[in-house]
């Protein structure tokens, strides 16, 4: 019991030292790519000390996984929440669910664009952040996500996708999404001419229709 308190307060600032650091990081993302961050531009904004946040971190690739992380529990709560602010007793159609799936899709990766345009080219490039169980927490999330697109479909006496069906239709939605929101500036989004709005009934629709084939 004793020796438990002692460390305490010990494990209490490390753990508000990284958030700190994170919350820097996060911050100085909006600002900059992660390329031209370095570990002494995070301890000025911090006001901690270089040589604390190597203590923790080996070099500031190893920040990203617990970006990540944090940012995974983040998108959790978020989809805990995802169907929330839509009336499913009212709306019983697939067309709506679908344009309420891209556009919060749409919403949320303009508010965290920068996290998630760093952690995608790092990926791209080094492969996967390693985070326990990060496939089954993905696939139940977008399956909690999902499950009132299927019961529309059943409502509207539609056959439900299969499994592969379901991946190719996140892979459409998620890549169309990333490509708009991340790498907008560059083509092929660059050469899409259209508002949000637009885009967002442009996808439901192409989304639909898969659905429908």
């Amino acid at each position: 019991m004793t020796k438990e308190l002692v460390h305490t307060p010990k494990q209490t600032r490390s753990q508000n030292t990284q958030e700190k650091v994170l919350r820097a990081l996060e911050e100085m993302l909006s600002e900059r790519f992660f390329e031209q961050i370095t570990i002494r531009d995070l301890a000025a904004r911090t006001g901690v000390a270089s040589g604390t946040i190597y203590r923790r971190f080996k070099d500031k690739e190893a920040l990203l996984p617990v970006l990540y992380e944090r940012f995974d529990l983040m998108k959790s709560e978020w989809a805990e929440g995802f169907w929330d602010d839509f009336d499913l007793d009212t709306e019983r159609r697939v067309r709506p669910r679908i344009r309420h799936l891209v556009g919060k899709h749409l919403a949320f990766y303009k508010a965290h664009a920068p996290i998630l345009r760093t952690v995608y080219l790092y990926m791209r490039l080094h492969g996967e952040l390693s985070i326990e169980n990060i496939d089954q927490k993905r696939q139940s999330l977008y399956l909690h996500m999902l499950e009132p697109v299927f019961a529309a479909l059943a409502s509207e006496e539609r056959v439900e996708p299969n499994a592969d069906q379901v991946k190719l239709f996140l892979l459409l939605l998620l890549s169309s999404v990333n490509e708009r929101m991340l790498f907008g500036d560059l083509k092929p989004a660059r050469t899409l001419q259209i508002d949000d709005e637009a885009f967002v009934t442009e996808l439901t629709a192409a989304l639909q229709a898969y659905l429908s084939g």
